[in-house]
């Protein structure tokens, strides 16, 4: 397709001579140019925006297993309390096994607990790169507005 503003000897390759204008061709190639830069830094900022969320939730996984398995000791403890409990029914010695499995079950569902609040709440979606997705759609929007307006 020929350029609407071909200057004679000119093919829109280049700047302008003297330095003026640059012709149609260069602000489609440079818009082009520019989008594709813009394409590829978004999906970069939303690469490196998923990898944070993914070691975030990684992190709240692991406290909520470290989280289960402090609950897993008081489980035992409090069998065993149970099996001290039944077969000395008169010693005194099962309520301290009693208070070490009730503060281990409680030290490990508190864990869990608040851990699964945080899990729960964490979202995926990079949220950033979308609003930025929007912020540059918008930007190209306004481009394409503008180059229209330079060829009417």
């Amino acid at each position: 397709m020929a350029e609407l503003h071909a200057t004679p000897g000119r093919t829109g390759d280049g700047p302008a001579p003297g330095g003026g204008e640059p012709g149609l061709g260069d602000l489609i190639r440079q818009l082009a140019q520019d989008s594709a830069t813009l394409v590829r830094q978004e999906v970069a900022l939303a690469k490196a925006e998923l990898q944070d969320n993914v070691k975030s939730v990684a992190r709240d996984v692991t406290m909520v297993a470290v989280g289960g398995v402090v609950a897993l000791i008081g489980v035992l403890v409090l069998i065993a309390f149970l099996v001290l409990a039944l077969g000395d029914a008169l010693d005194e010695y099962w309520l301290g096994a009693l208070i070490v499995g009730v503060v281990f079950l409680l030290i490990g569902g508190l864990l869990a607990m608040s851990n699964l609040k945080k899990l729960k709440h964490e979202s995926m979606a990079p949220t950033r790169t979308l609003e930025t997705i929007k912020e540059d759609k918008q930007w190209l929007q306004s481009e394409i507005k503008q180059a229209k307006g330079d060829l009417a």
